[in-house]
């Protein structure tokens, strides 16, 4: 790739950023909390709901620091949409999973979420559809196999 075209994927990826307000707390569902949740508790909500966790093992999921995730852990906790258990045959070790509220919250996201890339991608014919998508499929496969030869080479 040339330095034109990384410029323009770079350029493309902000606009997007902006565009679609993925990083904006006002596009998140009000009416459930005080205060509008942060992309990262969003994203620590979506691991919860596949599985229980150590907070080390979000940490490596959402590629944080263990002591961000913690405060991001003591916060949804305050909040009620995840608890913490101790495991019963290591004391020591604390797995955390989403209660009934963030069960609910993890819906609502979803379908907040869904409705909006809808939105987006109606306006596209079925074949510019298949494009913009098999487009993000292979954006993230790149992204990730090159962060996956950066974290090679560093070992």
């Amino acid at each position: 790739m040339n330095r034109e075209e990384a410029l323009k994927l770079r350029t493309d990826i902000k606009k997007f950023i902006r565009i679609t307000g993925i990083l904006e707390p006002e596009r998140i569902p009000k009416d459930l909390f005080e205060k509008p949740l942060s992309v990262s508790q969003m994203m620590a909500l979506e691991e919860l709901e596949l599985k229980k966790l150590t907070i080390w093992e979000l940490a490596n999921k959402l590629k944080l620091e263990q002591s961000s995730v913690s405060r991001l852990v003591d916060k949804l906790v305050k909040n009620e949409l995840i608890c913490r258990e101790v495991n019963e045959n290591n004391r020591r070790e604390v797995y955390l999973h989403l209660t009934e509220k963030g069960q609910i919250t993890v819906n609502s996201l979803r379908e907040q979420s869904i409705s909006f890339y809808q939105g987006i991608l109606n306006d596209l014919s079925e074949s510019e559809r298949k494009t913009v998508v098999n487009g993000f499929e292979l954006l993230i496969d790149s992204i990730s196999k090159s962060a996956s030869l950066k974290r090679n080479e560093k070992s």
